[in-house]
């Protein structure tokens, strides 16, 4: 299975909610895919999931948490894609993913208290590790037809990677000579083949390993040369 949080390192919270799944499931194999997303980053986190699930075998489960409502009332959701299983609040983290194959509002919750500030320890932790047990099959629940979701078509910044890279939801295919991409007022219009064809300190335009465009700098961060963070607007200037 897999694990993406914006719980960070410097607490022991990860910790905790893969101790809870290993005392059901010793044997799980648990796979972070990172724990570094900015707080209550749904759009980041959305996208990573989206962009990371596919180099799985089928059959992974993937707990995703990051939850601005948790202790709410809002509802959670098991889906289902490309044989791959998800379970996470129902806030649009999972936008990147629809239309999916299944998606179900989570009716069952385990036995015992919960704290209304950790139900990744509390809730996720448990889901997770009965459908790891049960061997892929799903927890009780009713199709959820109208989740939450943000409009993905809607060109945007999606992330902002570790190296301060600028990266957007449009397609490298719709880069064109003299295109230019427009960040929080600033345009970038420059294309280059790697980092390194960008001058130094400059920026420049890239296409990135999930085949989108990127606003890059060699050697410096283009999202604070631009200001730009995660869920800004993105136009595509031609």
């Amino acid at each position: 299975m897999t694990f993406l949080s914006d719980f960070g390192h410097r607490d022991a919270y990860a910790a905790q909610v893969k101790a809870v799944i290993l005392s059901h499931v010793p044997d799980a194999q648990i796979i972070d895919i990172t724990h570094d997303i900015e707080p209550y980053g749904i759009v980041s986190a959305a996208w990573l999931l989206s962009t990371t699930y596919p180099h799985f075998p089928q059959g992974t489960v993937h707990l995703a948490v990051v939850d601005p409502g948790v202790g709410t009332d809002r509802a959670i959701l098991e889906v289902r894609k490309k044989g791959h299983v998800f379970i996470g609040p129902d806030n649009g983290i999972f936008s990147f993913l629809y239309p999916a194959d299944e998606v179900r509002e989570i009716t069952w919750r385990p036995e015992g208290a919960v704290s209304s500030t950790f139900h990744g320890r509390d809730i996720f932790a448990p889901m997770a590790a009965r459908i790891l047990a049960g061997h892929g099959l799903g927890l009780p629940g009713v199709p959820k037809h109208d989740p939450v979701a943000f409009d993905v078509n809607a060109p945007m910044v999606v992330h902002i990677d570790t190296f301060g890279n600028v990266i957007t939801n449009i397609p490298c295919n719709d880069l064109k000579a003299g295109c230019s991409l427009e960040v929080n007022g600033m345009k970038v219009t420059a294309a280059a083949g790697t980092f390194a064809d960008i001058p130094e300190g400059g920026l420049g335009l890239i296409c990135g390993s999930a085949s989108t465009i990127e606003i890059a700098a060699n050697r410096a961060r283009a999202s604070d040369i631009i200001g730009a963070k995660s869920g800004m607007p993105v136009s595509l200037v031609t």
